[in-house]
């Protein structure tokens, strides 16, 4: 229990939570750090084995790459007898991976191999595979028909293991669990009383979004209200923090990961594996020419079944065989979507795509990299400097009627929030130096980005197809709407991609093609009118799109 008792005013927002803990009053300051420091140091515990329920997308993987590099690194400190390997488990989300016929425990294992170096064994029916004291163990899909118990039970199996094989003088487990909550629920309560004991904190990613008040996420919106009153009940009676991480709260506004990593295009075939990057490679493909061919077909008015035959006669089979999906479906090609191709959003994710083909499975436009408002939870031998520095785990009391939330010391709950005076750009600088040691680390382990000659040829001829579809949108496109769309000829022509794949043999002066991180003119907070998101107004055969309001609960 805290030593200092304290409630802020109610907020409507986050803006508002913000500033109600900017200006905490003074004679709360001490007892509020302290709880935040505590809440930190508990969640970024190095000594405790630490849970991860992970999706399969980029970000995820990237996320996972650093928590490894790190108990790689820590463990290197330790010599002899005294010298244990890495140790966590993975628990793999097929929520959304399944949804697309993905596996995503598979694309988590191969993940692990190849930063491992090791081939892993697999256990309980090919459900579980451990690699030395890092284990990944198959999550559940989400559905009516997920088996939770059957999930459950092998998690237990996997921990119990990882605690035999490290033989910790005492078991603390932390749990960090992605956006749908019935699975850790099912665990807490399912579980044996010795793990449960075990629990002494939690974080939650991506499961709310603060920014209107307490609503689930865009990927949250599988909770009920009841999933949250019960977690609240848990931690109470278990006596544990549960932090709170999102993208917004953290401010990550950058939907791009090349704002974040350098040289991205380049530097990613070393971060992933050829067998997990490949299908994003491919999804870039897909969303490349889907968004050329909308552009003519608007240009043209050719919609539907007559575009796809455009496709057809200027990709041959062989190219597309394996990777065509939404740019062969007449569904793609309505008139509706066709015109929205000259929105802002839409040119802009298109020229992302042709500089850095590599796309993630799911881009939620306004919900960035949720995976990333991970990265300050990274264990560490000292979080109370490495990311209690940066950031504080204020703790909050939701009102989930209202939808209002308010500062409390009463409350197990905590929002991570960067600390005052840390703003877009130094988050953004954070994680980009976050990062770039992750980089040089997995460098030093790993030989040199591999770029195969296979993809580089099947790139140049997406390129050719696609600057085929633009040339023929010139002089038709409303006012304002081709001098934005020639952006993604250009990036085809010479990106970043094109540059590393070696398709451009001299970089241009001032271009960003000479391997730098790319800034905020390319990453989500533009400064041309044309890359604010805002829609481009009617013209011509085109029409502009609009969002859709977010809902509530469900």
């Amino acid at each position: 229990m805290p030593t200092d008792s304290f409630t802020g005013p109610s907020c409507k927002d986050l803006i508002e939570f913000m500033k109600s803990v900017k200006d905490i009053p003074l004679q709360h300051k001490d007892g509020f750090e302290s709880m935040s420091k505590k809440a930190i140091e508990m969640v970024c515990d190095i000594d405790a084995l630490h849970v991860w329920e992970s999706g399969d997308d980029i970000d995820d993987f990237l996320q996972l790459t650093q928590v490894i590099v790190k108990l790689q690194i820590e463990a290197e400190k330790h010599e002899g007898k005294r010298r244990k390997g890495p140790a966590m488990v993975v628990i793999s989300s097929e929520q959304a991976a399944a949804t697309k016929g993905r596996d995503g425990f598979e694309r988590i294992c191969e993940l692990v191999r190849s930063l491992t170096k090791s081939d892993g064994k697999k256990h309980l029916n090919d459900t579980v595979c451990a690699f030395d004291a890092i284990v990944v163990v198959r999550g559940i899909n989400y559905t009516s028909t997920s088996n939770s118990q059957a999930a459950v039970t092998r998690i237990n199996t996997a921990i119990e293991r990882v605690f035999k094989k490290q033989r910790p003088s005492t078991k603390q487990l932390v749990w960090h669990h992605g956006p749908t909550l019935s699975l850790l629920i099912s665990w807490i309560d399912n579980t044996t009383s010795d793990l449960r004991s075990a629990l002494t904190a939690i974080s939650i990613t991506a499961a709310l979004d603060l920014t209107s008040g307490v609503k689930p996420s865009p990927i949250g919106k599988a909770n009920k209200l009841s999933d949250i009153q019960t977690l609240e009940d848990y931690a109470k009676r278990l006596d544990i923090p549960v932090v709170f991480v999102d993208p917004a709260s953290q401010l990550i506004t950058y939907e791009y990961l090349a704002t974040y990593m350098y040289y991205w295009a380049y530097y990613i075939h070393t971060f992933l594996p050829a067998s997990v990057l490949r299908p994003h490679f491919y999804a870039a493909l897909d969303t490349l020419v889907t968004f050329c061919f909308r552009a003519r077909g608007a240009s043209d008015s050719t919609y539907g079944a007559s575009t796809v035959r455009m496709v057809q006669e200027h990709l041959s089979a062989p190219t597309a065989r394996r990777w065509a999906c939404s740019c062969i479906s007449p569904s793609s090609y309505t008139k509706e979507l066709c015109r929205a191709a000259g929105t802002d959003p839409q040119i802009h994710h298109a020229v992302q795509m042709a500089d850095s083909p590599f796309a993630p499975f799911a881009h939620v436009p306004g919900y960035p990299l949720p995976a990333f408002s991970r990265l300050p939870l990274c264990p560490s031998d000292k979080p109370a400097e490495s990311t209690g520095e940066h950031y504080i785990a204020a703790p909050v009391s939701f009102n989930l009627r209202t939808c209002a939330f308010r500062a409390s010391s009463s409350s197990p709950f905590y929002v991570l929030l960067p600390r005052e005076g840390r703003d877009v750009d130094k988050v953004t600088a954070w994680i980009q130096g976050t990062m770039m040691g992750v980089l040089e680390r997995v460098r030093r382990d790993k030989d040199g980005p591999k770029i195969y000659k296979v993809e580089t040829e099947l790139f140049g001829e997406v390129a050719k197809a696609c600057a085929w579809a633009l040339e023929g949108c010139k002089g038709k496109m409303p006012e304002g709407v081709e001098e934005k769309v020639k952006f993604v000829g250009e990036k085809l022509a010479s990106g970043t991609f094109c540059y590393v794949a070696g398709l451009v043999k001299k970089s241009k002066q001032g271009g960003k093609g000479g391997g730098q991180m790319q800034g905020a003119g390319w990453g989500g907070q533009q400064k041309q009118d044309w890359q604010t998101g805002q829609a481009v107004q009617d013209g011509g055969g085109w029409q502009s799109g609009a969002a859709t309001a977010g809902a509530g609960w469900g």
